[in-house]
């Protein structure tokens, strides 16, 4: 057989018949590579049907030995004998099956190189010749590749960043002829310049245009090739390369923020080789809450970022950069302008030609409620002093959306004036700003006015007035009715004055004006004071029974003389059966109300004034509380109640001694009555001097004078009914109830 016969250059001379018999001979071109098989064509077809080969031989160049040889004259020329020199005995046979018949050299070396020829000699026909030049390639080596740098590539370079310009250099030593080194891309043949050095070293350096995407994991192929019959030696490498990322998508970008809500963003990367590093940028400011991750086949990379955005965010710059770290400047960068809704945020102000300090009554002034909002507001509200103000030009107050008007103020426009605003997000209020008006000194509201002294007693008199500025400087002077007198000595300080008085005669007692003056004016209506004899207060009067219940009493007197000081009022409570103190009540105010008593018991009250200068008579007065009553139903249930005759007994035994101790309480009842009408005629007496009985006329309404203890008991008054009896006593005994006998009280 024919390996690796391409093709076969057949070149017929043809010349006139040799006078010896010897028929025309061919002339064949073969081309043989070294190590591996050629074949070189013999003709021996008989040129007629009635002839066969008898002999055939090979001679190789000159020589007259033949190299190879069949005999076919004793039989056929599938029977022949074969037979070959030493030097060609194991790598030559002659096929005749093959047309043309051809011999077999294996193994060829390059010392195979020259002129063979074939000679056939046929039983009839004439001898044939045939000439066979074969000339035998020595194929060169495989190629080498390196890159710019001299390193060798093997299958792979790389990987190289998108963008870079790449030199591959190939090179192959010996063969013969020598090669052409051509480079491929893939199939395509991209360059086929190549150069011989003087050491015989064929190479071909290629220069790749700046690589792109498309490079990636692209075939570059170089080829040697010094003959037609076998398949040219390559070399090929794969371009790895870093790809930058190409693509970058943020969901809810370019979306309002609001304020204090967490939002959560998605930032999306593709095309990056290795997958990209993905970050999130505030202006110049990397964001740290964030989680990234790639899908299964690292295509995409993502990341999310949880943001609570802030009213200071808005109009920063929000991004997410993608980078490829291999890749200098390959970042891809994404954001927008941040847009934060959020409720209104105010800031309340004077004008701007204000100036708080300076503030007088009288003047104008106007507010500026500064609003950011977004979305803008849909309604501006004015309050002063947590009251909402509307415009009303009779009283000067001007209102026009974001500013407040306030024509000629004066001092009841002082205090805290706040706006508030309203958006979708919610309602804000803004800071309170306390407005201050100056003004000149008036007299303080509240302070007292009437002051008691006795004779010879000193007594300092206050006298108190607002003003802005404080800085007051105070006048006195007295009025006496007789005579008008400046008084020079006093103590001042800031808006406080206060002036000693020590009077010792009639004369000394009278009116006293004080009056103040600041940097605003001198005040207009001084502080008027009555400084008046003192002593202890006077007793209440007409006290009534206003409400009663089972547990309570509620009881309303009328204020006597305080004496000309400032008093309270004290009740005491007694239970007149336990003998026991049940309540003790103080009040500015001649009314109390006691509770948490128990019912239907007797209670002696007591109430009496107190001042600096001492107390007044005690009141004494006598009342109970409600029997308690049993509900209907529980009525109900004792009647239906079954008695047995054992029971019956028992009642019947505890009714009797219930009688009998009635009759026993009855008596020592009566006796008591006479040593307390006694008692009672003996303290009507001693009070007969000072007082008077005061007149009860609102106790169930029975307008009677009761003149002591005595409980009545009459048609109009039955003993189921509490009654409330009033004494007023100047017994020193009585006008300390502390100090009062418990056996006159609980009588």
């Amino acid at each position: 057989m024919i390996h690796q016969l391409l093709s076969v250059y057949l070149i017929i001379c043809h010349s006139s018949a040799l006078s010896s018999g010897k028929e025309a001979s061919t002339t064949v071109k073969v081309n043989g590579i070294v190590g591996q098989e050629v074949a070189l064509p013999c003709n021996i077809s008989p040129p007629t049907l009635d002839d066969e080969v008898a002999l055939v031989l090979w001679y190789k160049d000159e020589s007259s030995t033949p190299i190879y040889s069949l005999d076919a004259r004793r039989g056929v020329v599938g029977h022949g004998k074969h037979s070959s020199s030493d030097n060609y005995a194991t790598r030559t046979y002659f096929s005749t099956v093959s047309k043309p018949a051809t011999l077999q050299l294996t193994a060829v070396t390059a010392n195979d190189e020259g002129s063979y020829t074939c000679r056939v000699d046929f039983r009839k026909a004439r001898t044939r010749y045939s000439e066979i030049t074969l000339t035998i390639v020595v194929l060169p080596r495989k190629p080498r590749i390196t890159d710019g740098k001299g390193d060798l590539i093997h299958k792979v370079a790389g990987p190289y960043n998108e963008g870079d310009r790449l030199v591959l250099l190939c090179e192959s030593e010996g063969g013969n002829p020598l090669p052409s080194l051509t480079w491929w891309k893939e199939s395509e043949l991209i360059d086929e310049s190549y150069e011989v050095t003087p050491q015989k070293i064929t190479f071909n350096q290629l220069h790749v245009p700046p690589l792109h995407r498309n490079d990636l994991m692209v075939v570059f192929t170089c080829r040697a090739s010094n003959n037609n019959i076998s398949l040219p030696i390559s070399s090929s490498v794969k371009i790895d390369l870093n790809l930058r990322p190409v693509q970058l998508e943020i969901d809810g970008a370019y979306e309002p923020l609001i304020s204090g809500r967490l939002t959560e963003l998605e930032c999306r990367t593709s095309g990056s080789r290795p997958p990209a590093v993905i970050t999130w940028w505030k202006e110049n400011r990397k964001l740290k809450r964030t989680k990234n991750w790639t899908t299964h086949n690292g295509n995409i990379s993502i990341s999310t970022l949880t943001f609570q955005p802030s009213l200071e965010d808005s109009g920063k710059y929000l991004s997410c950069r993608a980078e490829n770290p291999e890749i200098k400047e390959s970042a891809i960068e994404n954001g927008w302008k941040l847009e934060i809704h959020h409720v209104p945020v105010l800031s309340l102000r004077l004008g701007s030609k204000l100036r708080h300090s300076h503030i007088q009554e009288g003047y104008d002034v106007y507010f500026e409620c500064d609003i950011l909002a977004n979305p803008w507001v849909t309604n501006i509200v004015w309050k002063f002093e947590r009251k909402e103000l509307s415009t009303n030009t009779s009283a000067g107050i001007i209102i026009s959306n974001q500013s407040l008007v306030l024509q000629k103020v004066h001092r009841s426009m002082r205090g805290r004036y706040t706006c508030s605003a309203t958006n979708p997000l919610g309602n804000s209020v803004s800071n309170p700003f306390h407005l201050k008006i100056q003004y000149a000194p008036l007299c303080r509201t509240g302070q007292k006015s009437v002051y008691g002294a006795a004779r010879h007693e000193t007594i300092k008199i206050f006298c108190d007035v607002e003003a802005d500025p404080g800085d007051v400087k105070f006048y006195w002077r007295f009025n006496n009715t007789k005579e008008v007198l400046d008084i020079t000595t006093f103590e001042s300080k800031e808006t406080r004055s206060k002036a000693t008085f020590s009077p010792t005669g009639a004369a000394d007692y009278g009116m006293v004006l004080c009056w103040g003056k600041n940097s605003i004016g001198t005040q207009k209506k001084p502080c008027l004071f009555h400084l008046v004899p003192a002593g202890p207060p006077s007793s209440v009067s007409n006290c009534s029974l206003q409400n009663q219940t089972e547990h309570s009493i509620e009881l309303e007197c009328s204020e006597g003389y305080d004496g000309g000081l400032s008093q309270h009022f004290v009740m005491e409570v007694h239970d007149t059966k336990l003998h026991k103190l049940r309540a003790n009540l103080t009040s500015l105010e001649s009314r109390f109300y006691v509770t948490g008593l128990p019912p239907g018991t007797d209670f002696v009250v007591i109430i009496y004034a107190v001042n600096a200068k001492g107390r007044s008579h005690a009141v004494i007065l006598r009342t109970r509380t409600l029997t308690f009553l049993l509900k209907q139903s529980q009525e109900e249930s004792l009647w239906q109640m079954t008695f047995s005759p054992v029971l019956i007994v028992l009642v019947a035994v505890v009714a009797g001694l219930v009688l009998l101790a009635c009759l026993i309480v009855l008596g020592l009842k009566t006796r008591s009555k006479l040593h307390r009408s006694k008692d009672t005629k003996a303290v009507k007496a001693d009070a007969s001097d000072e007082h008077e009985v005061v007149n009860n006329k609102n106790i169930n309404g029975v307008g009677e004078t009761f003149k002591g203890w005595e409980p009545v008991e009459s048609e109009k008054h039955p003993a189921s009914v509490p009654l409330l009896l009033q004494v007023q006593t100047s017994s020193p005994t009585l006008s300390n109830p502390s100090e009062t006998s418990e056996t006159a009280l609980y009588e």
